[in-house]
């Protein structure tokens, strides 16, 4: 994940500010600055985090994938935990 965060790096991709996604949410503009800085500590809810994706009229996907390892390397494949698309 990067250092915004899935829901602001969505937000600020689709050109919307921090209160037209409240409106679309049915929430204040507070909460959705909470909810994002949430994110960024993983502290946000799967609900919220889904909320938002359908609000910015994408699918919230949450899924737990094997590790699988590199055999050149030994190194680990991780794969975001979440991610809204």
């Amino acid at each position: 994940m990067n250092n915004l965060g899935w829901i602001r790096s969505m937000r600020k991709k689709q050109g919307l500010k921090g209160f037209q996604l409240a409106e679309r949410m049915q929430v204040s503009a507070s909460r959705v600055s909470v909810m994002e800085k949430d994110e960024t500590r993983g502290a946000v809810t799967l609900k919220m985090m889904e909320r938002a994706a359908q609000a910015m009229g994408c699918r919230f996907e949450y899924r737990i994938t094997p590790v699988t390892r590199n055999t050149e390397t030994g190194a680990k494949n991780d794969k975001p935990r979440y991610r809204v698309v």
